[in-house]
């Protein structure tokens, strides 16, 4: 069992969050921890090889940080900190398995991967036959009052708050035209099969228009173009980002957004939409806790769950959120978070207005959502699954 835990600080701030929430919770199981500072590498590596040791230490790290672009991390032979002191590295990738595919392939000995939608494992299992990739294991949480103590609904500033960045689907265009007519109507064709069935993997579309079009092509050269493919992947998550929030404003519900680039949405009462430029994931979880329905809208998740969904949760604020098959079998429609669907989304704002007509029915609706992700859902329970389930296989 390895009672020291390594991670990854310092980097993209998102990413760094998510590291600090994981130490806590590695430190209340009785766990060793060392935040690797990536922006003082030099200093920082000195510091870590007098803590890991050897085969005593394993490595817990988010879209490979620490793996693969960390020069001190490597000796003059080319060979990594990590294969040098027999020391696991155990990578969460917090997008699709296709945004990492050079990085996926110099991996091999103490790599493993955990997947956080199980699309994603699918996608691991068929294309990286050789790489670990066993462990589901979706985002996590982060609440502001664990003591259970948050505001109640009655007393928070926002109805509706959305955070997330946003990028409107013209800014896509110079990639789906990049290659002339006929290969922009081959990709529109692929956009336009996930916006009329919102519930398929874009992977899976993808594979199946390649296919169609190239009935020669082999695994290894599918894997390749769906690689070069992602900015379908962030377009058809964009295109919904914009289509849910502007529908709610455009029926007069006010939406607060938390994140970049909303000022370049145009819906018909601009003074129902209200949005801020931070981009802390703490500046996150403070508007949360202060609004009664958090919006969700998945980042093409079909089975896993985003950290939106927990973090909501975990701060007395009642998720509304579309659909994963992960999500219909953890949580209860009207119980413990609200569901909506893609492909109905003129149901949701009388879905929503009812809701804020309903205050007890708000405040029942938050606490059970509270105790189900203080229970199960922080990144402390994440911290445990990987060290009982994962880490105490090395």
């Amino acid at each position: 069992m390895r009672k020291k835990i390594i991670l990854m600080a310092n980097g993209t701030e998102t990413l760094d969050f998510f590291s600090r929430q994981l130490e806590a919770g590695f430190q209340n199981l009785g766990c060793k921890t060392f935040l690797f500072n990536q922006a003082k590498e030099e200093e920082s590596a000195q510091a870590l090889a007098r803590f890991a040791g050897f085969s005593d230490a394993a490595l817990v790290t988010f879209n490979f940080d620490g793996i693969h672009y960390e020069t001190s991390l490597f000796d003059g032979e080319g060979r990594r900190f990590w294969d040098i002191r027999d020391i696991p590295c155990v990578n969460i990738a917090v997008d699709h398995p296709f945004y990492y595919p050079e990085l996926f392939a110099i991996q091999g000995k103490g790599f493993h991967e955990v997947s956080i939608d199980r699309f994603h494992q699918k996608y691991m299992e068929t294309y990286y036959p050789d790489l670990e990739s066993s462990t589901f294991l979706p985002l996590g949480g982060t609440s502001l009052s664990p003591d259970g103590r948050y505001k109640p609904l009655s007393k928070r500033k926002y109805d509706v708050v959305f955070t997330g960045n946003f990028v409107p689907k013209e800014t896509f265009l110079p990639h789906i035209n990049r290659l002339g007519r006929e290969y922009a109507a081959f990709y529109q064709g692929m956009i336009d099969e996930l916006i009329q069935n919102p519930g398929l993997p874009d992977d899976f579309v993808m594979e199946k228009h390649l296919r169609r079009e190239f009935p020669e092509i082999t695994p290894e050269e599918l894997k390749e173009t769906m690689g070069n493919l992602i900015f379908i992947d962030t377009y058809i998550r964009f295109f919904y980002r914009e289509k849910v929030v502007k529908t709610l404003a455009d029926n007069g519900i006010h939406v607060h957004c938390v994140g970049h680039g909303w000022d370049k949405l145009a819906c018909t009462h601009p003074g129902c939409l209200t949005y801020e430029p931070n981009t802390s994931s703490l500046d996150c979880l403070k508007r949360m806790a202060d609004a009664r329905i958090s919006l969700n809208v998945m980042p093409w998740f079909k089975d896993g769950a985003h950290d939106r969904v927990f973090n909501a949760m975990a701060n007395g604020s009642i998720c509304f959120t579309d659909h994963s098959i992960y999500l219909d079998e953890i949580l209860s429609d009207g119980e413990n978070a609200l569901f909506y669907g893609l492909e109905g989304l003129e149901l949701l704002p009388e879905k929503i207005k009812t809701l804020l007509n309903m205050p007890s029915r708000q405040e029942e609706i938050a606490a059970n959502g509270f105790e189900l992700a203080i229970k199960n859902h922080t990144w402390h329970s994440r911290a445990k699954t990987l060290y009982e389930n994962l880490l105490g296989l090395f």
